[in-house]
């Protein structure tokens, strides 16, 4: 951790793992906190340029009749084509880091949830990493329970590392298999070893 400056905090896990619900956790305990993903939809849906970076990828199809992006769509193709993910990366990812950049460099600790630090070799970036853990069990039940069809979750986790793998890179690793009460007390004990 760096010394009188900011605490930039990366929190990562796989899909269905609880990430979001443990960013809420450290909301509650006091962090600021910011999801990549959310960063991501508002520079699609709001960023001119990105949009028009996807459209030359995805064509008209990635929009819908009212020149909305459609994101299931992208996801859809992005996953289904290497290729197309990494030109998706390219256009969203530099505005996503920008703002979280921003934001490490004025808060007091800045709680950022990136799906895929390690993958994108972020954690550099980053004073603490810490990493969502449950099940395999639970958290292909939870995918299901969102819609996903396990064709879809085998295709989406073949750009990921695996859970296990997420949980030996990081710095600390909190357990998202029970209540919201336990993530709210595993965050608050991340933040007081942080102060």
């Amino acid at each position: 951790m760096k010394t009188g400056k900011p605490t930039a905090i990366a929190l990562t896990g796989a899909m269905g793992s609880g990430k979001s619900a443990a960013l809420a956790a450290f909301a509650e305990a006091g962090a600021k906190t910011l999801d990549a993903d959310a960063l991501a939809h508002e520079a699609l849906e709001s960023d001119p340029e990105v949009a028009a970076k996807v459209r030359r990828v995805f064509g008209e199809d990635a929009f819908g009749e009212n020149g909305s992006p459609d994101r299931a769509a992208i996801a859809r193709m992005a996953f289904a084509d290497p290729r197309k993910l990494a030109e998706l990366e390219a256009a969203i990812h530099p505005v996503i880091e920008k703002k979280w950049r921003a934001e490490c460099a004025s808060e007091k600790t800045v709680v950022v949830e990136i799906p895929l630090l390690f993958e994108k070799k972020l954690e550099k970036n980053f004073d603490v990493c810490v990493s969502v853990l449950c099940s395999e069990t639970l958290r292909k039940k939870r995918l299901v329970m969102r819609g996903m069809q396990p064709e879809e979750i085998k295709k989406r986790d073949a750009f990921q590392l695996p859970p296990s793998e997420k949980a030996n890179r990081a710095d600390i690793v909190i357990f998202n298999e029970s209540g919201f009460d336990f993530l709210k007390m595993q965050a608050a004990q991340v933040l007081s070893r942080l102060e």
